[in-house]
């Protein structure tokens, strides 16, 4: 008779062992395949502005580098990054031009690719955290919803600095974590090096830093040690260093923005409907049920843990304060909710993955199967987000109106997405027109515009012509449609634009 194979303990027990990282890196592998599902779209799913300001100044980057045979080109590419502003030290879209540079050219999928891989490995960290107050599958639930949630999938794979600034915050705060556990130097400088760098992508990532730090210091260590602790100072020095050296040095805009999107529109904050319009954008983007399950889990999390989490919830509720309007009308200023979720979800978790591991192997499997259609449902409707609508057809459309401008006189134009489509693919940059929620703006901040005559006059001062290839803001702006129909000739129309001659006034 043949003998039956036996399996060898110690190896049983190494692959019960690896079972998480097992299963952790078939989930990261799964998260990125998602993630690059229809590479090759342009990038108009996702704020297409904010994606498009980041091509611009990488192609100036990667053309400063490698310039252009065509001097048309290399002198538009590099120009053009003066009309799109400097708002945070051009880390990513240095990094997208050295991958232009490996890919033989100009292609914005090597953007998605980066930003994809950014985020996806931000799960490796998020885990680790997780695992240090919850089980392996507790932690492993809680990448799962980070990965897969829909929010995060298309918002991690758009070509902006927020997937590295929230990857680098979740690698801060394990980092942060371990230093209040261990009190090491070692650790103390992953955590400054880590939140240091997160403030300098993005300077909003300060209030989650501070939060956590804030919170961990105090859990850590009493007061007075605290203030006279050098690893604190140290850390402190590391993560507002970098930032404060570009963010407030030469021609920084930080002045100006503090004053124009915080201070202005404050006020808002202290209208009780602002509350109820940031509860409604959360439950769009998060689900009210996966909120009231992160509250509770934040409340039976281990002491040390509940601190982290209350340190970085209050740090987005003083963000989402001090910036309004940003609030509301920027889903993707809420994207480090999405891994604070997924962390604070995992106490909760924990219970439940405990629970089901005491019931038989029938029901543990039936489990495991309910898991695997979430994922598989969240995936397949990211998948159709994707596939839905495709824009292959816009370089062509925003080439062709970029042609038709005239390059006799200066345009001032009301166009879609700031102009960034007409600057990128149209190889042209026009003086824009107010959209209806810059004017709203306005008034937000106290200032009026008046007479619209007067007003029209004063913006047009010195312009040749008038672009319309955003109707839709012309059927909002009803005086502007009346004036313009009234008073200036056609100059030319064609397949989604009209140009007016302001030069022959009627």
């Amino acid at each position: 008779m043949l003998k039956k194979k036996t399996v060898n303990p110690a190896w049983r027990a190494r692959l019960a062992a690896r079972w998480p990282d097992v299963v952790l890196l078939l989930l990261l592998l799964a998260g990125f395949g998602l993630r690059m599902i229809d590479l090759s779209d342009p990038p108009l799913d996702f704020h297409p502005t904010r994606q498009f300001r980041g091509a611009i100044i990488a192609r100036s980057l990667y053309y400063q580098r490698f310039p252009s045979a065509d001097p048309f080109i290399q002198q538009q590419a590099v120009g053009m990054r003066d009309t799109v502003g400097d708002f945070e030290p051009p880390i990513l879209e240095s990094m997208v031009a050295m991958g232009y540079v490996l890919a033989g050219g100009e292609a914005l999928w090597v953007a998605r690719i980066l930003t994809s891989l950014v985020w996806v490995l931000g799960g490796i960290p998020l885990y680790a955290l997780a695992r240090r107050f919850s089980s392996s599958g507790a932690a492993l639930l809680s990448t799962a919803y980070y990965l897969f949630l829909l929010f995060g999938v298309m918002a991690s794979r758009s070509f902006q600095p927020d997937p590295l600034m929230v990857a680098s915050l979740v690698a801060g705060m394990y980092a942060i974590h371990r230093w209040s556990e261990t009190r090491a130097w070692k650790w103390a400088l992953w955590a400054a090096a880590f939140g240091g760098f997160s403030i300098l992508v993005k300077a909003f990532a300060a209030y989650f830093v501070l939060g956590v730090f804030a919170s961990m210091v105090l859990y850590t260590l009493p007061g007075r040690e605290a203030l006279r602790s050098r690893q604190v100072w140290a850390m402190f020095a590391l993560c507002v260093s970098p930032a404060l050296l570009y963010y407030f040095s030469g021609d920084s805009v930080a002045g100006d923005y503090v004053q124009n999107w915080i201070v202005a529109l404050l006020p808002m904050a202290f209208e009780p409907g602002f509350y109820i319009r940031w509860a409604r954008v959360l439950n769009d983007l998060l689900g009210v049920v996966h909120l009231v399950v992160a509250a509770s889990g934040v409340l039976v999390a281990p002491p040390r843990a509940r601190w982290l989490l209350l340190g970085a919830w209050l740090g987005y509720l003083v963000y989402g304060i001090t910036l309004p309007h940003q609030t509301l009308t920027h889903n993707y200023y809420h994207l480090f909710a999405v891994p604070l979720t997924a962390l604070s979800v995992a106490p909760l978790l924990q219970l439940l993955v405990r629970r089901i591991a005491l019931q038989g192997r029938t029901w543990r499997l039936a489990f495991i199967g309910v898991l695997l259609a979430s994922l598989f449902y969240n995936a397949w409707v990211a998948r159709s987000d994707m596939l839905g609508v495709d824009y292959r057809e816009e370089p062509v459309f925003w080439q062709g109106i970029g042609a038709a401008v005239p390059t006799d006189g200066r345009t001032i134009g009301l166009v879609q997405s700031y102009g960034s489509l007409l600057s990128y693919y149209g190889w042209r940059t026009v003086q824009l027109w107010p959209i209806t929620g810059e004017l709203e703006l306005a008034g937000l901040r106290g200032s009026s515009n008046g007479d619209f005559e007067e007003f029209f006059n004063n913006r047009t001062e010195g312009m040749d012509y008038f672009l319309v290839t955003s109707f839709n803001q012309l059927a909002e702006q009803p005086a502007l449609a009346q004036h313009l129909e009234a008073n200036y000739p056609l100059h030319s129309r064609g397949a989604g634009y009209i140009i007016y001659d302001l030069r022959s006034p009627r």
